[in-house]
């Protein structure tokens, strides 16, 4: 799931992945539209997505 910034409505990759109309490179640079509010964005990267997975586990297994 990702969450926009602007809004914060969590939506899917693929709900993401509609262009804005009008764009000058037709939806080869990558960008994520937020469906709900239309806020464009680059994607998380994979190492920050890595990152952020392992820091929410931390606190789970301590718990154990």
């Amino acid at each position: 799931m990702i969450d926009c910034g602007m809004c914060g409505h969590a939506f899917t990759q693929q709900e993401g992945a509609a262009c804005r109309s009008g764009c000058p490179v037709a939806g080869s640079c990558g960008m994520v539209t937020c469906p709900a509010c239309g806020y464009e964005f680059p994607p998380e990267s994979k190492l920050l997505t890595l990152l952020t997975n392992l820091v929410r586990r931390k606190p789970e297994a301590a718990t154990r």
